[in-house]
């Protein structure tokens, strides 16, 4: 019976065997451009800090041309580079690796698409070498980190008063990102000068005076990149990959999935759709719930993608890719991410016949792929050569579209594994290659 099992299967194998669909992102837009800092979207237009100079802003027009307005130049020898933008308040931070005691390595100024107005600054801290440390404005509050080490916290409650409220000094790491949860900042971070490396740090930010960090977490060994959130649900860029925890308790997270990649570098989100740019491309992830994490999409680039920001009035996602055939500003059409299901949102007959697993062979961990032409029920089932069910990976009701799953078979033997997917009126099936 076994045998006659394993004969069905080969069977369904080869049967099974289809062309791979194509991409389903859409770029609406490339923009060739050279290194960009950082860069912020305010009413029709968009801010851009360049290498080694100030903040310039552009309006954008129906065909994605930029029309330079002004730029934001604090004169000496500070070069803006990373900034946060709040109401009609640009708050950044200087870039230069030279800075003159006196003088402010944090400003503020008054923005409208026609002008701008120096506000005020302050210096809390010396040179700060801003090329990629993190501002954020949240709650009245400006935080932003020094390279190497230190936080700080300024009230801009009165724009042109700020204030130094709290700071949290030499903690020696390097941060990339850093997004607020509850009372506490979340923290991309690794540690300068030590083999010892973190995922992300725990501050709190409510204390007065001061900011408290609550502890590093984290057991990979490599560093975060950028994060985001879902309720207590934290996504991250991670050197490995895309890696996702539970942080409902902060002091204890716990991994629930790891999708590898070369390096994921960005995130952005748009409802429960997480979209990550890294060195050899994007990846759009949907988040279920914690035991649903789907990768969704795909779409290959040949250089690093270092920056994502949403145009949600626009329904666009823009990234800043450095160099290569999209090096610049690449514009992707996200509508059927914010509720407007276009041509984008369609799936071909073609694309309906994916189902594959990368890597294969594997040594631990594959990720199968498949798309769907119909929303309803979806199981999808390992088995081993011999027909034995092994395990059940989903089980439920799924929409339409592009949707992938992991498989972690670390305490599977090395060997030829199918998988099968059962739709309504069908069943597809693919071969995986455990090796150890």
């Amino acid at each position: 019976m076994a045998v006659l099992r394993r004969v069905i299967f080969i069977v369904f194998w080869v049967a099974a065997s289809a062309a791979y669909g194509v991409d389903s992102l859409e770029i609406k837009a490339h923009i060739p451009w050279g290194w960009i800092s950082d860069f912020e979207f305010y009413h029709d237009g968009i801010f851009i800090a360049p290498d080694g100079g100030g903040i310039s802003y552009y309006t954008i027009d129906d065909s994605f041309n930029l029309h330079y307005r002004y730029t934001i130049d604090p004169g000496g020898f500070h070069t803006l580079s990373q900034f946060t933008i709040s109401d009609s308040f640009l708050y950044a931070l200087d870039g230069s690796p030279i800075h003159t005691s006196g003088t402010p390595v944090f400003f503020v100024y008054a923005v409208t698409e026609s002008t701008y107005t120096y506000l005020a600054g302050l210096e809390p801290s010396g040179t700060i070498w801003a090329n990629f440390d993190p501002i954020i404005y949240s709650g009245g509050n400006i935080f932003y980190h020094k390279y190497p080490g230190d936080y700080f916290r300024i009230d801009v409650t009165d724009p042109s008063d700020p204030q130094l409220t709290g700071k949290l000094r030499n903690t020696s790491d390097v941060c990339l990102s850093m997004i607020p949860y509850q009372d506490t900042l979340l923290i991309t971070t690794r540690q300068q000068g030590t083999a010892h490396l973190y995922n992300f740090r725990v501050i709190k930010t409510n204390a007065p005076d001061t900011l408290i960090s609550i502890g590093v977490y984290g057991n990979r060994p490599s560093y975060t990149a950028d994060l985001v959130n879902i309720g207590s649900i934290l996504f991250t860029a991670h050197l490995d990959g895309f890696v996702v925890y539970d942080i409902t308790d902060l002091q204890n997270p716990e991994e629930i999935y790891f999708y590898p990649t070369t390096w994921g570098r960005c995130l952005a989100r748009v409802n429960n759709y997480i979209f990550m740019g890294g060195n050899d491309g994007w990846y759009v992830f949907k988040y279920v719930n914690p035991d649903s994490i789907l990768l969704d999409e795909y779409k290959s680039n040949d250089r690093r993608v270092l920056r994502m920001r949403l145009r949600l009035d626009q329904k666009e996602l823009w990234c800043f890719v450095d160099g290569g055939a999209l090096g610049g500003l690449v514009v992707f059409d996200i509508s059927e991410y914010v509720g407007i299901k276009g041509e984008t949102g369609q799936v071909s007959e073609a694309h309906h016949q994916v189902l594959k697993n990368y890597p294969n062979p594997f040594r631990g961990v594959t990720f199968i792929s498949y798309s769907l032409k119909e929303p309803g029920p979806v199981e999808l089932t390992i088995y081993s050569c011999t027909g034995e069910k092994m395990k059940t990976l989903v089980s439920g009701f799924q929409e339409a579209g592009n949707h992938g799953v992991c498989w972690n078979a670390k305490d599977f033997p090395s060997g030829v594994y199918f998988y099968r997917l059962k739709i309504p009126k069908s069943e597809r099936m693919g071969k995986a290659l455990l090796v150890r």
